[in-house]
């Protein structure tokens, strides 16, 4: 840096002071305002998170998801409840009650881990084959084949209608209840 433009040592000691001082300056601020920018990255940054298993996009059009988005948690939903085995029931029960509201979720706790027992002890297996899904504006209605075994042994074959009720908060799908749904118009509650 030449700052030689004064006869006396002294000025040019003085502009190279200034000319320092207003390096600094302009590294400060580019150290305030890039601080600033990565403040508002961190800060509207969104992260998306979208589970192995779904199909499609994400989408919610007018704070209400697609009939893909919920079709495709309907199957994961009717998967971790109508298909299991004894070695694995309690896991998916557990990671099916994740999906339940806040005030549904003790009633379905006792239901599910009941349930759990029961096929434990029973050393029952049932696989549920989905054949259709409908939508309602709260509610989703399945229906599919119910296989259950004991061992190698068939216990039931039988046609099966499930009917979830669901709300969403704030983009999250909550649980309200899953029931079976019967012929006669009674509903037997499962959680």
């Amino acid at each position: 840096m030449k700052t030689d433009i004064f006869l006396q040592k002294t000025s040019n000691l003085f502009v190279e002071n200034r000319l320092l001082k207003f390096i600094i300056i302009v590294l400060a601020l580019t150290v305030i305002f890039n601080s600033f920018m990565v403040y508002r990255a961190v800060k509207y940054q969104r992260v998306v998170l979208i589970p192995p298993t779904m199909t499609g996009t994400v989408e919610f059009v007018q704070g209400r998801p697609t009939d893909t988005y919920t079709k495709d948690l309907s199957r994961k939903i009717v998967n971790l409840a109508a298909t299991y085995s004894p070695p694995t029931a309690r896991i998916q029960f557990e990671e099916l009650l994740a999906y339940y509201a806040p005030e549904s979720y003790p009633e379905a706790s006792k239901a599910w881990y009941s349930l759990a027992s029961r096929v434990e002890e029973s050393q029952v297996s049932s696989v549920f084959y989905l054949l259709t899904i409908k939508l309602g504006d709260n509610d989703i209605e399945i229906f599919g084949n119910l296989k259950q075994f004991a061992g190698d042994t068939l216990l039931e074959n039988s046609s099966k209608t499930y009917l979830i009720k669901y709300r969403l908060q704030d983009g999250r799908f909550y649980i309200v209840s899953f029931k079976e749904k019967f012929a006669q118009s009674q509903e037997k509650e499962r959680g």
